[in-house]
């Protein structure tokens, strides 16, 4: 077996290897650009690993990836766009926490002269905005508003203002992914989007960057507006989330009091274990702090109950009230019609379910006791 790869501060080098890669890892080479994360190399197979806290980037050899997560300690762990191949390598082996399909799009460079004919002024935004960006930002967390304003400091924007008032605006993510992309609501559907779009791919295009941008399969109105602005769909590159191990914080939760649990997600469910469709019908009532839940058979009810956030907020807590089916059928009715599709489930711990689906069972040390 060869070594993992080794750690290298040498990031020229590195960026210069990944640029001639048969597949390009753009958002690998913007972090190595942009930012000072831990940096692992293997220079014979063009390996690459980068991290920073919680979020991983990776491209390379999948032999070498996997012992590198391998070697990781018990935990949380995310990815960064990977190339759909090797994102599948190294979520199949692990609990997937949290999944995202989305397609990386080229923008191979364009003439602009088209922007000369736009409506309105456009103009880079200033440090002022970056607050109000974040409250608008979908992913907003801890950290986010800093990471706007790295964006504007070191990297292209373009806004649109009408009456003095921010109405458009788009700037470029930390790995030189476009994004962040925003319209007030009543000025959509007015090309504000399609021209700050334009403007900053050409500023990326005069600073020699190629654009690119991440966006999820679900999302038409991103592929339309891509599509429009000579964006081309270039390969399955999806963020996720992987639980290592079994963290110690599974023996401090207690969503079901001093009882054993299993902890699994929808996601996991459907991307690795492949549970089928069911072909029972589930029914879900949107109520305060969760759902209610009838499955039925012909019109015939074969199971109630309730799926309800759990006080720490990081799961649903699965309570079958009445039943003719087993758990895991149970489970397959989520798959298909739960609203929350990137759900967390916790439920009692049921042992011969254990072998069926991946989970992590929570106070373990109860069932070694009895």
């Amino acid at each position: 077996m060869r070594c993992l790869m080794k750690r290298s501060n040498d990031k020229s080098i590195i960026i210069e290897q990944l640029r001639k890669a048969e597949f390009v890892p753009y958002n690998v080479i913007g972090v190595l650009e942009n930012r000072d994360f831990n940096v692992y190399f293997d220079d014979e197979s063009g390996t690459v690993w980068a991290e920073n806290e919680y979020f991983n980037y990776v491209y390379g050899d999948i032999s070498l990836i996997k012992e590198k997560v391998a070697s990781l300690e018990t935990g949380f762990y995310g990815f960064s766009a990977v190339r759909g191949d090797i994102a599948e390598a190294i979520y199949r082996d692990y609990l997937l926490h949290w999944y995202e399909p989305t397609d990386r799009y080229l923008h191979m460079g364009q003439n602009f002269d088209e922007l000369s004919m736009c409506p309105y002024e456009l103009v880079s935004l200033s440090l002022d905005e970056a607050e109000g960006i974040d409250n608008r930002y979908e992913y907003q967390q801890e950290g986010s508003l800093e990471k706007i304003k790295d964006a504007i400091i070191n990297r292209p924007t373009s806004a649109i203002y009408i009456d003095g008032e921010l109405t458009s605006y788009v700037l470029v993510h930390e790995d030189n992914s476009i994004g962040y992309m925003f319209t007030l609501e009543k000025y959509r559907k007015h090309g504000l989007g399609y021209w700050v779009t334009l403007d900053i791919l050409k500023k990326m295009q005069d600073k020699g960057s190629l654009s690119f941008v991440e966006i999820n399969q679900k999302n038409y109105k991103s592929q339309g507006l891509a599509a429009k602005t000579g964006f081309v769909k270039d390969a399955f590159t999806p963020w996720f989330g992987i639980i290592k191990g079994r963290p110690n914080w599974f023996d401090e939760w207690q969503p079901f009091g001093q009882s054993p649990f299993m902890f699994t997600t929808l996601v996991h469910l459907r991307h690795v274990d492949q549970l089928a469709e069911s072909n029972l019908q589930g029914i879900f009532h949107k109520i305060e702090g969760g759902y209610t839940f009838e499955i039925c058979e012909e019109n015939n009810k074969c199971a109630t109950g309730t799926i309800m956030v759990d006080a720490s907020d990081e799961a649903f807590v699965l309570k079958v009230e009445e039943t003719t089916l087993s758990t895991y059928e149970i489970l397959k009715v989520l798959v298909t019609y739960f609203p929350e599709t990137q759900a967390s489930i916790v439920l009692p711990y049921e042992s011969e379910l254990v072998g069926q689906i991946g989970c992590i069972v929570g106070l373990q040390d109860l069932i070694e006791k009895k």
